[in-house]
């Protein structure tokens, strides 16, 4: 058994992954079917495969078959476990760290399959066997061996037309779902409460405010801070952001106010349509205003 022919699957299930990569990160393929043909085999196939491969390296461990669908079952319940694990990190669940946490999960799976297998004699060693033409003394043996891997080729066949066209329906026709945007506040700890409510007159303090887009397009919000005591009411902070979809923003901005007064309300106004004159989102703080 020639070396290559050894690790020829595992370096083209990590050429999978990098493709991966490659068509989700850089723009032209976005719009191609190159995106959704190999994202879905990467998804559905890729993780599973090498994960196996990791934990079989011998070929008489797992029949073929088995091997093939623990590759598909596996993925199916990788996936959203890395997706889980990447939730609890800084990062959270986004395109691009998913992306790059999935190519590492299968280099580090390829790399232990590949040392394993390397610790096995060649004969032991599991390995695709790629169509090659070959004589033999026995007709009737190269028959039952032939008419297995075409059955096995067109199952393999079968399961990735089927995925691929489950994953492109998925995307070409996704689901409707609610378009909102969230607008909050966030403490002096950047958490939801330890809010600064005591302010002086003509010193800037510190307010975080988080917009995240979730309206399935780029939306221009206007947010409008006023103070609004028992006399009179004005503005005392204005700005115009836009978000793209998906996308959080988050700023401190320092808001001065130029009145005294106790339980003085600061409203928080939102607005992502310049035509109506109600806030499409708002919150407040009450806070005391010394001179």
């Amino acid at each position: 058994m020639k070396p290559i022919s050894s690790f020829a699957d595992l370096i083209l299930v990590f050429g999978f992954a990098l493709a991966a990569l490659v068509v989700a990160s850089v723009p032209v393929f976005s719009v191609t079917v190159a995106r959704p043909i190999i994202g879905a085999i990467a998804v559905l196939f890729v993780p599973g495969y090498a994960f196996v491969a990791a934990l079989f390296p011998q070929k008489e461990t797992l029949k073929d078959g088995v091997r093939l669908g623990l590759s598909f079952g596996l993925s199916i319940v990788i996936v959203p476990l890395l997706e889980i694990g990447l939730n609890y990190t800084r990062w959270g669940i986004r395109l691009g760290p998913t992306l790059v946490l999935f190519v590492v999960f299968t280099l580090v799976c390829v790399v232990i399959a590949a040392i394993r297998r390397h610790q096995l004699q060649s004969e032991q060693r599991f390995a695709v066997n790629w169509p090659v033409r070959h004589h033999s003394d026995d007709p009737g043996a190269a028959l039952v061996g032939s008419t297995f891997d075409r059955t096995l080729s067109i199952a393999l066949v079968i399961a990735i037309i089927a995925s691929v066209a489950v994953a492109s329906y998925a995307l070409v026709i996704p689901k409707p779902s609610e378009h909102f945007t969230e607008f909050y506040l966030l403490g002096t700890n950047g958490t939801l409460g330890n809010y600064t409510t005591d302010f002086k007159v003509g010193v800037a303090s510190p307010v975080t405010v988080v917009i995240t887009n979730h309206e399935a397009r780029d939306v221009t919000y206007k947010l409008v801070v006023s103070a609004n005591n028992s006399t009179q009411r004005s503005t005392v902070y204005s700005e115009q952001v836009t978000v793209p979809d998906g996308q959080q923003w988050e700023k401190q901005i320092d808001l001065v106010l130029s009145q005294p007064g106790n339980n003085v309300k600061l409203d928080f106004a939102l607005y992502a349509n310049a035509k109506t004159a109600e806030p499409y989102r708002d919150t407040h703080l009450w806070v005391n205003v010394t001179a």
